[in-house]
């Protein structure tokens, strides 16, 4: 008969098990959200030139290098669609479970003289990792902290295995792991200088010699001088400056020790939950804290080096950020990511329970409830609406649906401006994915990010007629929260100089066209009478004459190029930009709207079109004038999958209260197409071309 050890499952069984179940819920909705400002950075980065990476791996203002050089290579493999830049940090942040769980393993097997005894802690950390929505959220973005997160893990399981053991073996493998850990970001040289803390508390703690122990305390001296160096180079580098412009998030040690918890508990800012949400993960932490300092305290020889280990990377790393934030009171919580293994560790210690004591298993018991009411909480603030990350809300910024409202109503010979200038990359990224046109070349005001004081109401003035000057229509795509921080706006605006302009158009003699608000991403419609500055009014190059109704009469109307074939040909997955130019006899009394159809059998539902009043509805027919021709710029986005061939170009107007084809107003003066329908004449759809 098998004996109870031989059905006992592989030691990896369990820690595959965590990292697939882990990889199952990080790729859960990942391509929900589009991708935010940093990620943009972050496939900027992976397309600069290989000897321009390798070269950031030695330079010390680069902040995470082996992670874009890792990036790069995978794109290179496996492409650069959402699923594909963020498939790195699902898999670390995955692995970085199951070596949280192996880490707690080793704490536990030298803190215990029976560490064959069952214990739930190093499962109880494991779970904290895997469901928790701080680690989650870095799994589903393109940055570096979630591999961060996995240098951190890995590191603490080989600073408390080479301290279990004391083989010089497993001290190499740790600081194998810390030199790895230090390219993937810099910020891991506070878990590093952690471990080196760990180790003079092991020597402090009795184990070793007289000398080891004299030896530890001029490690000790020398960590003092490179902590206080540490400090001083996040001060330097992260800088005051950018805290005082609102780009981050001005704190100080207190504040961003709370901010911190409901962070690393929920991923949420203080008022977002309920606060009761947060009493489980405050007795665990408490509890745990309690439970460390007790087996440091009472522990002899190597049974307190885990403890102290443990207590040490929580808190060195913890202290020397919070006391950089002294000088700079510039806090984000992801900087802080290396401390979360320690933090997991920490809040599943009560399961280890008190053996010692005869308390064990009423202790594990109560430190499961416990656990599981917190993964409960944690769980509830993933699919908490508006604020959840598996809610359905939108929860990071908005530029993939900014960018597809701009794609599919964009001309050639539009101005697209971007604000701030560094959100360009994500223009391009989606733009290349979104048209199969080539994107309008987006104009940028580089003094805002310079961030000049001098830079005003006169240097903008200036610097816009230079960039406009011919231009008829301009969108503004731009990121409101970015943009105040090198743009302020005055009080009680919502934007700076650039974003009034978009947003007061009238004040500006010009027709607004569309204001699309997104979660962080907005984009602005600005149609000019004339052109801006040089005053060039745009006559159309095909004239019509033709009458809808009694009073609506269509001047004439324009058709862009997209292609080098000229007016007329036009891709599929692009668009078809037409300007059309109206002329009422006399002040209409009704709103009325347009539809441009493209058909091949006209007797049947058009295979694209456009629908909707004029401008967007900020020019209604209401306020037209005699006198004062209107022009309507409007575009017909292709489906990528449209058939090559010649199609047939229609106009209606219609009125919004009856859109049966029965209501449409009749056409005379033109060649008519059944009813209401005026040709406008023939296009030819040709495949795009892959870029």
């Amino acid at each position: 008969m098998p004996s109870a050890h031989n059905l006992r499952l592989p030691r990896f069984v369990l820690p595959l098990m965590l990292f697939l179940a882990a990889l199952a819920l990080r790729v859960y909705r990942l391509d929900a959200q589009g991708l935010w400002l940093d990620e943009g950075s972050s496939w900027q980065m992976a397309r600069q030139p290989w000897a321009s990476l390798l070269r950031d791996m030695l330079s010390p203002t680069a902040a995470y290098p082996l992670y874009h050089l890792l990036l790069k290579l995978w794109v290179l493999l496996f492409g650069d669609s959402e699923i594909a830049l963020r498939l790195p940090s699902v898999i670390a942040g995955a692995a970085a479970v199951p070596a949280i769980y192996l880490a707690a393993g080793e704490g536990h097997r030298e803190s215990f003289a029976l560490p064959t005894k069952p214990s739930f802690w190093p499962l109880g950390a494991a779970l904290i990792a895997l469901a928790g929505p701080f680690p989650l959220w870095y799994a589903q973005e393109a940055k570096a902290y979630s591999l961060l997160l996995l240098a951190a893990a890995l590191l603490t399981w080989a600073l408390l295995r080479a301290l279990r053991t004391g083989v010089r073996r497993d001290w190499l493998i740790f600081g194998a792991v810390a030199l790895v850990a230090l390219f993937v970001h810099r910020l891991a040289a506070l878990a590093v200088v952690a471990g080196g803390w760990a180790w003079v508390g092991s020597r402090e703690s009795g184990v070793g010699s007289r000398w080891a122990g004299v030896g530890s305390r001029g490690v000790g001296v020398g960590l003092s001088l490179l902590s206080a160096g540490l400090v001083a180079v996040m001060a330097y580098g992260l800088g005051s400056d950018r805290a005082a412009t609102g780009a981050y998030i001005p704190a100080g040690p207190l504040a961003a020790l709370g901010l911190t918890f409901t962070r690393f508990s929920l991923d949420r800012w203080p008022g977002d939950v309920p606060w009761w949400w947060l009493l489980p993960w405050a007795a665990l932490l408490a509890w745990g804290l309690i439970c460390l300092v007790r087996d440091v305290w009472r522990g002899e020889g190597g049974a307190r080096s885990a403890p102290t280990a443990i207590l040490c990377l929580l808190f060195v790393p913890l202290g020397l950020f919070l006391v950089q934030l002294l000088f700079t009171r510039l806090y984000e919580a992801r900087y802080l990511i290396v401390v979360y293994p320690a933090w997991a560790l920490v809040a599943a210690y009560p399961l280890q329970g008190d053996r010692r004591q005869g308390t064990g298993d009423r202790g594990q018991v109560l430190g499961i409830a416990v656990l599981v009411a917190a993964l409960g909480t944690g769980v509830a603030s993933l699919f908490q609406p508006t604020f959840g990350l598996f809610s359905g809300a939108p929860v990071k910024e908005q530029y993939r649906e900014a960018i597809t409202e701009l794609a599919a109503r964009v001309q050639p010979d539009d101005a697209v401006v971007i604000h701030p200038s560094y959100i360009r990359p994500l223009y391009d990224y989606y733009m290349a994915r979104l048209s199969a046109d080539p994107a309008p070349q987006p104009l940028v005001f580089a003094d805002f990010w310079q961030g000049e004081t001098a830079y005003g109401q006169r240097e903008w003035d200036i610097e816009r007629h230079q960039k406009l000057a011919g231009y008829t229509r301009s969108f503004l795509l731009i990121a409101p929260e970015h943009a105040r921080t090198v743009d302020a706006p005055v009080p009680g605006d919502e934007y700076g100089l650039v974003g009034n302009f978009w947003a007061f158009s009238r004040e500006q003699r010009a027709w607004p066209c569309g204001i699309w608000r997104y979660n962080g991403a907005h984009l602005l419609c600005q149609e000019a009478p004339e052109a801006y500055i040089t005053g060039v009014r745009p006559e159309p190059t095909t004239r019509v004459g033709a009458t809808f109704g009694n009073n609506l009469t269509l001047l004439g109307f324009t058709l862009k190029a997209t292609t080098p074939q000229g007016p007329g040909v036009y891709r599929a997955g692009g668009n078809l930009p037409i300007s059309l130019f109206w002329e009422v006899g006399q002040q209409p009394t009704e709103d009325l709207s347009f539809f441009l159809h493209l058909c091949q059998d006209c007797q049947s539902p058009p295979v694209a079109g456009d629908d909707g009043p004029p401008l967007g509805g900020y020019l209604p027919t209401s306020s037209w004038l005699p006198g004062k021709p209107a022009r309507d710029d409007r575009a017909i986005h292709l489906p990528r999958d449209l058939p090559p061939g010649r199609y047939t170009l229609l106009l209606g107007v219609y009125r919004p209260s009856d859109p049966s084809p029965s209501a449409r107003l009749a056409v005379r003066g033109g060649e008519a197409l059944g009813e209401g329908r005026l040709l406008l004449g023939s296009v030819e759809i040709v495949l795009s071309v892959a870029r």
